[in-house]
Formats: C-alpha cells, sequence, structure tokens
C-alpha cells in the first residue's frame, strides 16, 4: 500500500491509498471513494459528506438531525441507472457489529433511483437524525447500479469514519 498526500488549498489535506480518497475540511468530513483505475465493478465515485463531530443539549432538543451529502459522479462510458437506499439502523444486525455503533434513523427521502450521464455529478441530500449522545457510524447507504439485464451491482463506499455526538 502506498500513500499520497498533498496540501489543496483551502480544503485540507488529501490523502491517497489503493484507489481511495481521502479530504479533511476544517468542520465537515468528506470521504471520497473513487477507484484510481477503472474497474468493472465500481461503476461510480462516490462522496459522502459530513461534520464529523457535534456537541448538544438532549434535553432541550431531543432529537439531531445532522445533513449527510452523497455524491456520486458516473465513471463508466454511457449512462447508469442509480439505486441508492439509506437504510435505519435500528434493530439491524449490521448495527451490532461494533460495540461503539449506535443506530439511528434516516428523515425524508430515503430511496432515490436516478440516470447519470457519462462524467456527471449528481448530489443527494439525506438527514441522518440523532437521540443520544454516542459515536454512530453513518455509513449505512447501499448504492447500486442497474445492469441493462435488471441485474443490481452493488457500488462501494469504504469505511467511513465514525460520527461522534457528544452532550453538554
Amino acid at each position: 500500500k502506498q500513500w499520497y498526500q498533498r496540501r489543496v488549498r483551502g480544503a485540507g489535506t488529501v490523502s491517497e491509498e489503493g484507489g481511495r480518497t481521502r479530504t479533511l475540511h476544517a468542520q465537515t468530513h468528506t470521504f471520497l471513494s473513487a477507484p484510481l483505475l477503472p474497474s468493472p465493478t465500481q461503476m461510480l465515485s462516490l462522496c459522502l459528506s459530513y461534520q464529523e463531530q457535534w456537541v448538544t443539549d438532549f434535553r432541550t432538543s431531543p432529537l439531531l438531525p445532522v445533513a449527510v451529502t452523497l455524491n456520486m459522479t458516473n465513471c463508466h462510458r454511457g449512462p447508469l441507472t442509480v439505486i441508492v437506499n439509506a437504510i435505519t439502523t435500528a434493530g439491524s444486525p449490521d448495527s451490532q457489529k461494533a460495540a461503539t455503533t449506535l443506530p439511528f434513523i434516516w428523515s425524508g427521502m430515503v430511496r432515490h433511483r436516478l440516470v447519470l450521464t457519462d462524467h456527471v455529478t449528481k448530489s443527494i441530500d439525506l438527514t441522518a437524525i440523532f437521540t443520544q449522545p454516542g459515536v454512530y457510524n453513518i455509513n449505512q447507504i447501499v448504492v447500486e447500479v442497474e445492469g441493462e439485464d435488471g441485474t443490481l451491482h452493488p457500488q462501494v463506499l469504504h469505511s467511513v469514519p465514525l460520527l461522534r455526538v457528544d452532550s453538554l
């Protein structure tokens, strides 16, 4: 594995490892999952952006909404039909995998179906709702590309850093 680091004007440090890029901004964490070399299975470049740490008083406001943006770029020749599903972790077996991860819910429109033409980027704005302090794994988004024959090809958003919520 090789790491490459460079300074991006006003955007923080960018690190690349094995086809993945991770960009840290002042208060917003942006994680890019973009193959450096074309791959027949990874047809999209995925970027998840959110504020990594929050402090709130749950006694005065029991719900903490957090904006999460998913940017998708078509890395494939030709249009792609993309299906996005934000999964609620409450009661999910996946939420039990890490002892430090707590359940949360997605609010608003959590399922999307869209067409991306060649080298076009589109964004989907999501809202995650947290009800208690803790450390959360917000990488609960399934992105799939629908093939011409109707088969679904999962796209990988590599490990995303946990989101931390602290209480006053």
